[in-house]
């Protein structure tokens, strides 16, 4: 469920949920937005802050994605936020990692919910990895995805 905490600028979408089975439930989020120092970032649970090399024009393209409306059935569309990019100045990914973000947005029964999914994967030292449990929120409120989304686009 969407927890409904956001920041006033740039696009931050929380849920409450548990990143591996068996664990707590805890907040998740994944985050789109420009630093101080004007730097345009990624950020979600357990990977932390990353830049986002596509700055200003990839942003807006992935607001103006999240805002397109939803077909009426079963669906899933993917948008590649973050495309490979070599990252440094993360407390959690080693200077020079590969990171690769996909974002899945989808609903797998016609006039069910819609979920959402970031799918982390990279390159550390020439050895791929894949997070094998996505952040997945599994039941997304239009209303407050769609005001996140908005928000980056101001």
């Amino acid at each position: 469920m969407v927890s409904g905490k956001h920041d006033e600028t740039g696009f931050r979408f929380g849920w409450r949920g548990n990143h591996y089975p068996g664990l707590p439930v805890d907040d998740l989020w994944l985050a789109v937005g420009k630093d101080p120092a004007g730097t345009w970032f990624f950020d979600a649970y357990f990977i932390g802050r990353t830049t986002l090399s596509g700055g200003a024009p990839r942003a807006a393209a992935f607001a103006e994605w999240l805002l397109a409306s939803p077909p009426e059935g079963r669906y899933e569309k993917e948008f590649m936020l973050v495309d490979g990019e070599p990252q440094s100045g993360s407390r959690r990914l080693a200077d020079g990692t590969r990171l690769t973000v996909e974002i899945l947005l989808g609903r797998e029964e016609a006039g069910g919910p819609e979920y959402l999914q970031v799918l982390l994967s990279g390159e550390i030292r020439n050895l791929a990895f894949e997070v094998c449990a996505p952040l997945e929120c599994q039941r997304v409120l239009r209303a407050e995805l769609e005001a996140a989304a908005a928000r980056l686009l101001t």
